[in-house]
Protein backbone atom coordinates (compact mmCIF):
# COMPACT_ATOMS: atom_id res chain seq x y z
CA UNK A 1 0.00 0.00 0.00
CA UNK A 2 1.89 3.47 -1.04
CA UNK A 3 2.19 5.79 1.74
CA UNK A 4 -0.11 8.67 2.28
CA UNK A 5 1.87 12.12 2.48
CA UNK A 6 0.18 15.44 3.48
CA UNK A 7 1.90 18.82 2.44
CA UNK A 8 0.55 21.28 4.75
CA UNK A 9 1.34 24.84 4.45
CA UNK A 10 0.95 28.41 5.47
CA UNK A 11 1.33 30.92 2.90
CA UNK A 12 0.74 35.00 3.02
CA UNK A 13 1.00 36.28 -0.90
CA UNK A 14 0.69 32.60 -2.46
CA UNK A 15 4.80 31.90 -2.97
CA UNK A 16 4.69 29.27 -0.19
CA UNK A 17 1.40 27.32 -1.82
CA UNK A 18 3.26 27.40 -5.00
CA UNK A 19 6.31 25.75 -3.06
CA UNK A 20 3.93 23.28 -1.53
CA UNK A 21 1.90 22.17 -4.66
CA UNK A 22 5.23 21.19 -6.62
CA UNK A 23 6.71 19.55 -3.63
CA UNK A 24 3.53 17.25 -3.40
CA UNK A 25 4.05 16.27 -7.14
CA UNK A 26 7.23 15.52 -6.32
CA UNK A 27 6.71 13.26 -3.39
CA UNK A 28 3.53 12.34 -5.78
CA UNK A 29 5.89 10.80 -8.41
CA UNK A 30 7.43 8.20 -5.53
CA UNK A 31 4.09 6.28 -6.17
CA UNK A 32 2.91 7.84 -2.93
CA UNK A 33 -0.32 8.89 -2.14
CA UNK A 34 0.10 13.14 -1.38
CA UNK A 35 -2.59 15.59 -0.09
CA UNK A 36 -1.61 19.37 -0.50
CA UNK A 37 -3.56 21.21 2.02
CA UNK A 38 -3.22 24.64 3.43
CA UNK A 39 -3.21 24.37 7.17
CA UNK A 40 -6.29 26.61 7.74
CA UNK A 41 -8.42 22.94 6.25
CA UNK A 42 -6.69 20.77 8.17
CA UNK A 43 -8.56 19.58 11.33
CA UNK A 44 -5.87 16.68 12.02
CA UNK A 45 -2.99 14.60 10.12
CA UNK A 46 -4.80 11.42 11.41
CA UNK A 47 -4.13 8.81 8.46
CA UNK A 48 -1.12 10.21 7.58
CA UNK A 49 2.14 8.18 7.51
CA UNK A 50 4.31 11.28 6.81
CA UNK A 51 4.15 14.87 6.89
CA UNK A 52 5.81 18.22 5.36
CA UNK A 53 5.19 21.47 7.10
CA UNK A 54 5.82 24.66 5.07
CA UNK A 55 5.64 28.19 5.83
CA UNK A 56 6.72 31.68 4.86
CA UNK A 57 8.06 33.93 7.19
CA UNK A 58 7.86 37.40 7.37
CA UNK A 59 9.83 39.70 9.87
CA UNK A 60 11.47 36.36 11.17
CA UNK A 61 8.21 34.93 12.02
CA UNK A 62 6.69 32.13 11.14
CA UNK A 63 3.47 31.93 9.93
CA UNK A 64 0.76 32.20 12.71
CA UNK A 65 -1.62 29.40 11.11
CA UNK A 66 1.34 27.38 10.96
CA UNK A 67 2.28 27.84 14.72
CA UNK A 68 -1.19 26.71 15.60
CA UNK A 69 -1.66 23.84 13.31
CA UNK A 70 1.72 22.78 14.84
CA UNK A 71 0.41 23.13 18.45
CA UNK A 72 -2.92 21.62 17.84
CA UNK A 73 -1.27 18.44 15.91
CA UNK A 74 2.00 17.83 18.20
CA UNK A 75 1.07 14.76 20.03
CA UNK A 76 0.18 13.29 16.34
CA UNK A 77 3.43 15.14 14.63
CA UNK A 78 6.10 13.47 17.49
CA UNK A 79 4.91 10.08 16.35
CA UNK A 80 5.38 10.39 12.69
CA UNK A 81 8.17 11.37 10.20
CA UNK A 82 7.85 15.29 9.60
CA UNK A 83 9.64 17.62 7.09
CA UNK A 84 9.79 21.27 7.06
CA UNK A 85 10.23 23.85 4.80
CA UNK A 86 10.90 27.75 4.43
CA UNK A 87 10.04 30.27 1.79
CA UNK A 88 11.49 33.52 2.74
CA UNK A 89 13.16 36.32 0.59
CA UNK A 90 16.05 36.24 3.61
CA UNK A 91 17.47 32.97 1.05
CA UNK A 92 17.50 34.66 -2.05
CA UNK A 93 21.30 35.18 -0.38
CA UNK A 94 21.56 31.66 0.48
CA UNK A 95 24.99 32.36 2.39
CA UNK A 96 25.44 30.12 5.60
CA UNK A 97 24.82 33.13 7.85
CA UNK A 98 21.28 33.35 6.24
CA UNK A 99 20.96 29.62 6.09
CA UNK A 100 21.88 29.72 9.90
CA UNK A 101 19.18 32.39 10.56
CA UNK A 102 16.38 31.19 8.53
CA UNK A 103 16.96 27.97 10.69
CA UNK A 104 16.85 29.54 13.99
CA UNK A 105 13.26 30.80 13.24
CA UNK A 106 12.13 27.34 13.43
CA UNK A 107 12.60 27.14 16.60
CA UNK A 108 8.97 27.71 17.68
CA UNK A 109 8.26 24.19 15.67
CA UNK A 110 10.83 22.72 16.85
CA UNK A 111 10.11 23.06 20.12
CA UNK A 112 7.29 20.61 19.60
CA UNK A 113 8.72 18.15 16.95
CA UNK A 114 11.99 17.12 15.60
CA UNK A 115 12.27 17.22 11.79
CA UNK A 116 13.87 14.72 9.94
CA UNK A 117 14.79 17.37 7.19
CA UNK A 118 14.33 21.28 6.59
CA UNK A 119 14.47 23.08 3.29
CA UNK A 120 15.10 26.58 3.36
CA UNK A 121 14.06 28.36 0.12
CA UNK A 122 13.78 31.86 -1.20
CA UNK A 123 10.40 33.83 -2.19
CA UNK A 124 9.43 35.92 -4.52
CA UNK A 125 7.90 39.61 -4.06
CA UNK A 126 4.74 40.46 -5.42
CA UNK A 127 4.10 43.68 -4.42
CA UNK A 128 0.17 43.69 -6.04
CA UNK A 129 -0.48 40.65 -3.21
CA UNK A 130 0.80 42.91 -0.10
CA UNK A 131 -0.89 44.70 2.00
CA UNK A 132 -0.40 48.76 2.22
CA UNK A 133 2.21 48.65 5.07
CA UNK A 134 4.57 45.51 3.79
CA UNK A 135 4.17 46.94 0.20
CA UNK A 136 5.88 50.17 1.38
CA UNK A 137 8.26 48.83 3.52
CA UNK A 138 9.19 46.14 0.21
CA UNK A 139 9.22 49.28 -2.16
CA UNK A 140 10.62 52.52 0.11
CA UNK A 141 12.46 51.02 2.77
CA UNK A 142 13.93 47.79 1.16
CA UNK A 143 13.46 49.09 -2.48
CA UNK A 144 12.50 46.14 -3.83
CA UNK A 145 10.21 45.20 -7.07
CA UNK A 146 8.46 42.42 -8.06
CA UNK A 147 11.30 39.12 -8.58
CA UNK A 148 10.79 35.78 -8.16
CA UNK A 149 13.97 34.50 -6.23
CA UNK A 150 12.69 31.40 -6.11
CA UNK A 151 14.89 28.21 -7.03
CA UNK A 152 12.99 25.28 -8.56
CA UNK A 153 16.02 23.06 -9.14
CA UNK A 154 16.97 23.58 -5.62
CA UNK A 155 13.24 22.62 -4.53
CA UNK A 156 13.25 19.65 -6.42
CA UNK A 157 16.44 18.37 -5.21
CA UNK A 158 15.41 18.50 -2.05
CA UNK A 159 12.16 17.17 -2.69
CA UNK A 160 13.44 14.15 -4.02
CA UNK A 161 15.93 13.66 -1.47
CA UNK A 162 12.64 14.33 0.71
CA UNK A 163 11.25 11.25 -0.62
CA UNK A 164 14.35 8.77 -0.07
CA UNK A 165 14.39 9.95 4.03
CA UNK A 166 9.97 10.00 4.20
Amino acid sequence: MPKKILVAYGSSAGSTAEAADFIGGILAESSALVDVKPVEKIRNVTGYDEVVIGTNIRAGHIKGSVKNFVNRNKKALQNIPVALFVVCLTMKDDTPENRKKVSEWLGPIRAHIKPIDEGLFAGKVELAKLGFFARFIFENMAKMKDHDYRDWEKVKSWAVGLSGKL
